[in-house]
């Protein structure tokens, strides 16, 4: 009965160990803020940034099972002559059967030419409303470069909206494990 016990307490004591490293990576870590401007250029207007790749359903835009493929414009502010400072590059599904949200998994490549994390990405995954009625909050689920081991959360919310352009606006929330 020892012997089956010991396996049992060694299994908990680097299971603890491990969250506290974990923990302690976090609490050691630098909180960074970055707020930028995501400009999507809608399939079917020139210079598409985000198209469709699959569409089981082609009478209804949104339709559950579709797939969207996107490489869209991260700049300084809302306005399109803002500074460019990197891309949105990744892809969203239609995971709802109502058609009411997405998962997406994108990658924020920061490439502006003066810009602390140039160089450096941000991956982001999680569920977002295309409706814009509310305010999306996703995972950080990693980062490269200066942004390296990054994890936290962003928010992202719809400002303007066309058949044609879409301009949300995004705020991330990082911590740096170092």
């Amino acid at each position: 009965m020892a012997a089956a016990r010991c396996p049992s307490l060694v299994l908990m004591l680097l299971l603890s160990c491990t969250c506290y490293g974990a923990a302690s990576a976090a609490a050691d870590g630098k909180l960074i803020h970055l707020h930028f401007y995501f400009h999507e250029v809608r399939a079917g207007a020139p210079n598409a940034t985000v198209v469709s790749v699959v569409s089981l359903n082609n009478k209804s835009a949104g339709a559950f099972g579709d797939v969207k493929v996107l490489d869209n414009e991260l700049r300084e502010g809302p306005d399109p002559e803002s500074r460019l400072i990197g891309r949105a590059q990744g892809f969203g599904v239609n995971a709802s059967l109502d058609g009411s949200s997405y998962f997406s998994a994108i990658d924020f490549v920061f490439s502006g030419d003066d810009g602390e994390y140039s160089g450096s990405t941000v991956s982001a995954q999680g569920r977002f409303d295309p409706t814009g009625r509310r305010t999306d909050e996703r995972s950080i689920v990693g980062g490269t470069g200066k942004l390296r081991f990054a994890r936290g959360y962003m928010t992202s919310r719809i400002l303007s909206s066309t058949n044609s352009y879409l301009v949300a606006v995004f705020d991330m929330y990082l911590t740096l494990a170092h």
